[in-house]
């Protein structure tokens, strides 16, 4: 297949959809609950510190579901990396919802400071590379402690896929040495596929739950700060 075909012929997605019907349908299935929850508990905020939780929330699920597709159309290092800006859209948003202060530092000097604050000053060290990092560090004043091993696995499985690499060229070769590009569906990457498919489904099946949590904190975090008139 030339450069051009690659470029503006469409693809099947046929076989890969064939192989995995049951994942793609569980997560497909677990994504328009993600969907319908964040539709039940988001509404248009008016103070910008939650409008940043309910966009980075929104990315979180958008970057979900653009990562599955890349990786039925096989574009596996394109998905992974997409997986890692769904993490940490997911980890930013926690962290602006937070109630209580957080570490942002692993220094034995550090002191909890103010997310929100320490965001809008431009902190290095809130920065949307460090936010995966960030909640792990503080897994249990976030209430995350359930999550913290999962979320940890997922962060040393898509680093990988953030920067040019041995694994990410590896992803492009098949056992024959032959290159790949552009994706498509090739049987020697099926228990490659399938690891990504296990991460994508496990991310899917807590997402509900954490939209859920994230957006009540911060409805409870805005209704603090309404004062009552009478």
């Amino acid at each position: 297949m030339t450069i051009r075909d690659i470029l503006v012929t469409d693809r099947s997605v046929a076989e890969f959809c064939s192989t995995f019907d049951s994942e793609i349908t569980e997560i497909t299935n677990l994504l328009e609950q993600s969907e319908s929850c964040f539709e039940h508990y988001f509404s248009e905020p008016e103070k910008q510190k939650y409008k940043w939780v309910q966009e980075f929330t929104f990315m979180t699920i958008e970057s979900l579901v653009t990562a599955t597709r890349l990786l039925i159309e096989g574009h596996i290092n394109a998905s992974g990396n997409t997986m890692r800006i769904s993490y940490e859209s997911l980890c930013l948003a926690i962290l602006l919802s937070a109630e209580n202060n957080v570490l942002i530092s692993e220094s034995k000097k550090a002191k909890p400071v103010n997310f929100y604050k320490s965001y809008l000053q431009g902190n290095k060290n809130t920065k949307a590379h460090k936010a995966i990092g960030n909640v792990l560090l503080n897994a249990e004043t976030l209430g995350l402690i359930e999550g913290y091993e999962w979320l940890e696995q997922a962060k040393n499985f898509y680093n990988g896929y953030s920067h040019a690499s041995i694994m990410t060229m590896g992803s492009l070769m098949l056992p024959s040495g032959k290159p790949i590009i552009a994706g498509g569906f090739y049987n020697e990457k099926v228990g490659l596929y399938k690891d990504h498919l296990n991460f994508v489904l496990r991310f899917a099946k807590h997402l509900p739950k954490l939209i859920e949590v994230v957006a009540l904190r911060n409805l409870t975090s805005a209704l603090k700060g309404t004062k009552t008139v009478g």
